[in-house]
């Protein structure tokens, strides 16, 4: 499929006469844009990274040991920790983040969060100053996403669809963008289908024909439900012969690959997981609420990945998985079953132009005296260090100052096509 100029696309569709006679074609099924792509995915409620990518060895190890006698990923028995052959090893239901590492997929970066000075752990100071992009700011009008995708040189407008938002809203991080497919499920997305279900998108159209932010919003509703309606999404096969977890979030996902298959120049993709706010009741001995949720995020995600990769489009996507904070280092309160909200936290990065197999980062420890403010793991990496690596080194964009107001003096995090190793802090 040639590019095309969204509006013209939609109005080729036949907006306000139907649809019929006019339908999306692929090539091969499958993309032929080359653009590159990156998926946000964002948890939500503080992930705990301590408990996702735990000490394995060294005096790391034995403070973790310490500090969480109760919730502790153990070393041994069933549920033992999955070793790296490095510092640190994976909550063992993240088989597949494991698989994706020693496969030289997936990068992991330990010791990121928000600038020490302006550190909070309030969930929702914390997610509008990661989302938004601008930690110390949380009134900015727009989100980080938002502001690379209009300083982006390699957004021409020509898009069909250059965002797609695999969830029920748009995430912060893409205020005030109004040329999104916004959607989470594809069945049933319709305001009032039925025999006359033309006429009502007409109607709804007519009466949101202004400039303004409401109209436009309305008018992003009608275009994606004239675009799902063209699209013959309900018998996917995903490449590499991947089967989805069977809940929401694989749902989200798979839907992900299925519309960047669809040739629709998609640049950004988003989506979210909560349920990562584990004060009590988080679990121990590498079961419990957390096992699950982990396992949960893994699978999906692998699935996601194997079916991009298996479909040749490794090259061009970029995953990145992160939260708005990390959790305390020390288990929590009199109960001694979760963690409270902490600061620093790991990120990982999965694509295949990821320098996987490796940590980086910085890890200052887990002693009182490297412990930030005494209680949490130390964010020696500003999270935005890492998103520019990939805005700039992935999706192509020089314009870090636009995209992240108030940053400066950034560096690469050689994750990205580069042959360096990163002289970090991981004891050995």
């Amino acid at each position: 499929m040639s590019s095309m100029n969204r509006r013209k696309f939609l109005q080729s569709s036949a907006l306000l006469a139907g649809l019929s006679g006019v339908k999306i074609s692929r090539a091969n099924g499958l993309r032929s844009s080359s653009q590159p792509i990156v998926i946000d995915l964002f948890m939500r409620g503080g992930l705990d990274g301590l408990n996702l990518v735990p000490p394995y060895s060294g005096n790391n190890w034995i403070e973790y040991d310490i500090l969480r006698p109760d919730l502790q990923v153990p070393k041994t028995g069933s549920n033992k920790m999955l070793d790296l052959g490095e510092a640190f090893g994976f909550h063992p239901a993240a088989t597949g983040f494991r698989d994706m590492y020693l496969d030289g997929d997936l990068a992991i970066i330990h010791g990121t969060g928000l600038p020490k000075p302006l550190v909070t752990r309030s969930h929702f100071d914390a997610t509008k100053a990661t989302e938004l992009g601008t930690p110390g700011n949380t009134f900015t009008a727009d989100g980080w996403l938002t502001r690379h995708l209009q300083s982006s040189p390699q957004i021409t407008g020509a898009e069909v669809i250059p965002v797609l938002v695999s969830s029920g809203s748009k995430p912060l991080s893409l205020q005030d963008y109004f040329n999104a497919l916004t959607v989470d499920q594809v069945s049933g997305y319709h305001p009032n289908p039925g025999s006359y279900e033309d006429q009502h998108v007409a109607a709804i159209s007519g009466m949101y024909a202004g400039t303004s932010a409401m109209d436009q919003a309305v008018n992003g509703a009608m275009d994606t439900l004239q675009i799902l309606h063209q699209l013959d999404l309900n018998n996917y096969q995903p490449g590499g012969g991947v089967i989805y977890p069977d809940n929401s979030f694989g749902d989200q996902l798979q839907l992900i690959a299925q519309l960047i298959k669809e040739d629709l120049n998609v640049n950004v993709a988003t989506a979210e997981l909560g349920g990562w706010d584990t004060h009590d009741r988080q679990g121990d001995g590498g079961v419990g609420t957390f096992a699950d949720r982990v396992g949960y995020l893994s699978n999906a995600v692998t699935a996601l990945w194997q079916d991009l990769k298996g479909s040749g489009l490794g090259q061009q996507v970029t995953i990145v998985i992160h939260s708005e904070f990390g959790r305390r280092a020390k288990q929590n309160g009199g109960s001694n079953s979760g963690t409270d909200h902490g600061s620093g936290n790991v990120m990982i990065v999965i694509g295949g132009r990821v320098n996987g197999g490796q940590m980086y980062g910085q890890f200052v420890g887990l002693e009182q005296s490297e412990l930030f403010q005494g209680e949490d793991v130390s964010p020696e990496v500003d999270y935005r260090q890492v998103l520019g690596t990939i805005v700039k080194e992935v999706l192509g964009n020089p314009h870090l100052d636009q995209v992240f107001p108030g940053y400066s003096g950034h560096q690469s995090m050689n994750f990205v096509s580069s042959d360096l190793i990163f002289a970090n802090g991981f004891d050995t």
